[in-house]
């Protein structure tokens, strides 16, 4: 398989050379961003957006719109599919400013402490380019228009600052909740409450306790008669960041919006621990982590279930020469296996691989290695970094990968159009081509396109295509 890979990975290199490259190519961060359902910051007082993503008979559709002053916002978002009269998302708000306060009618995002009771769906994700999101202690009560499968809180929602403190309450027809956020020079503490129409009174304390040198931080939530429970220890210093954290979520335990993610994105039933590190040594920088987690109870009195995640890695940039990355994670899950009805521990353990090149073009190859299978998958990406010319912009890239089965599967992110993250399993054996255009039309309009198509060697000729199309209006 190593053989064929290279064979492949010559092919692919010729084609990306036919690209032009005689113009100034930008960073190829601007396209590769790797969070999910990335913020967008227009600075303009009105936007319209209008995507369409054809697939076979069917349309996807997409339609937002925002407008903005000095006293109000209004937004709305709708997503719906030609193949069904129902509109799979739609979200909408209002949001008033009048002095200190700030009233939201419609759909919100709320994200407090270290998300236990609220947060994004992909908040704090451990992540070797931000290694401290875990030990941040959130505050962010503001309107959202998420994607479908995001939880965003429906509901009138009325925001207050007073100097250094904040309170927000809110109404929706599935509970009451209510907060307090007090910033100090030293320390920040945080109260929430909820009231369920269903269930019990949640409540939460957060506190981030700050100076020179170790900060510490952690939220407790009380729900049902369980406690949730989160502790970083953490530095950010200039010669080196690290981070420690305690997780406990006990049983069945429940956010009211969203869920924690933690090193496993499990939501309940786990306690663990997780230490990460970041160190720069000249053109070099050095980082990794390693999390560990155990089952906190099994109800059928069966051994322990837990798992573990390590990784590590280096960077090297120099100017002229470009960057280079090597990183190698393994993480394993002992769990139970059944095996003609006598449960033992099996340990399944997936060893990943990752060397990234950046210089005028990104050539990256990932491998993949599953035991106790012994299942095997590899990959070579190579993608031209973002290429202008006037009002015209184009990234294009080709992939060749070869995986034993589905298990075996390797992820990349695809550049997208704006707002829009893919994230693409490649399996089997196959090439996959692809590219993006923008046009600003003007100073008001732009259009973007994506095409994409993909072959697998055992049906060779065979291409399935995806494209997307988009036009954004700013004033």
């Amino acid at each position: 398989m190593v053989l064929k890979l290279y064979s492949k990975f010559f092919w692919l290199f010729l084609l990306t050379l036919m690209v032009s490259q005689e113009n100034i190519w930008e960073n190829a961060e601007d396209f590769i961003q790797s969070y999910f359902e990335p913020e967008e910051f227009y600075y303009a007082d009105y936007v319209q957006r209008l995507r369409i993503i054809p697939n076979g008979n069917n349309e996807n559709w997409q339609q937002k719109f925002l407008l903005e002053n000095d006293r109000f916002q209004l937004g709305w978002r709708m997503d719906k599919s030609s193949s069904t009269e129902l509109v799979q998302n739609k979200k909408g708000y209002l949001s008033v400013r009048a002095n200190d306060y700030n009233i939201i009618i419609g759909n919100a995002r709320i994200q407090t402490g270290n998300s236990l009771l609220f947060g994004s769906d992909y908040n704090s994700m451990k992540s070797f380019g931000n290694l401290l999101s875990p030990g941040k202690i959130r505050w962010n009560i503001s309107p959202y228009l998420g994607s479908e499968t995001s939880s965003n809180p429906g509901g009138i929602f009325i925001l207050n600052n007073i100097n250094r403190t904040k309170y927000y309450v809110g109404v929706e027809s599935s509970a009451i909740s209510s907060g307090m956020y007090i910033k100090g020079k030293s320390l920040d503490g945080m109260l929430v409450a909820v009231l369920p129409k269903e269930g019990s009174l949640g409540l939460s304390v957060s506190y981030h306790l700050k100076n020179n040198f170790v900060q510490f931080s952690g939220e407790t939530a009380l729900k049902s008669n369980e406690v949730a429970q989160y502790f970083q220890l953490f530095s950010n210093s200039k010669d080196i960041i690290w981070l420690g954290q305690f997780r406990l979520l006990p049983n069945k335990w429940n956010t009211i919006s969203g869920r924690p993610a933690t090193g496993f994105g499990k939501t309940s039933n786990e306690t663990g621990v997780s230490i990460s590190v970041r160190k720069k040594i000249n053109r070099f920088t050095i980082y990794g982590w390693a999390d560990m987690y155990w089952e906190v109870q099994n109800e059928f009195s069966m051994p322990i279930k837990s798992g573990d995640d390590f990784l590590t890695g280096f960077i090297y940039k120099k100017k002229g020469v470009g960057t280079f990355e090597m990183k190698a994670r393994r993480k394993t899950i002992i769990e139970l296996f059944n095996n003609n009805s006598i449960y033992n521990l099996q340990n399944s353990i997936k060893y990943y691989y990752t060397f990234t090149m950046k210089k005028m073009i990104i050539l990256k190859w990932k491998s993949i290695l599953l035991k106790p299978d012994y299942k095997r998958g590899e990959l070579i990406q190579i993608q031209s970094l973002k290429y202008h010319f006037e009002n015209w912009s184009c990234v294009l890239g080709a992939i060749y990968f070869n995986t034993d089965n589905w298990d075996s599967r390797l992820y990349l992110i695809e550049p997208g159009l704006k707002g829009e993250f893919r994230i693409q399993p490649y399996y089997l054996e196959g090439i996959s081509i692809y590219s993006k255009v923008n046009w600003k039309v003007n100073d008001s309009n732009s259009l973007s396109f994506r095409y994409s198509t993909q072959t697998k060697i055992n049906n060779w000729g065979k291409w399935e295509p995806e494209m997307g199309l988009q036009l954004d209006i700013v004033f």
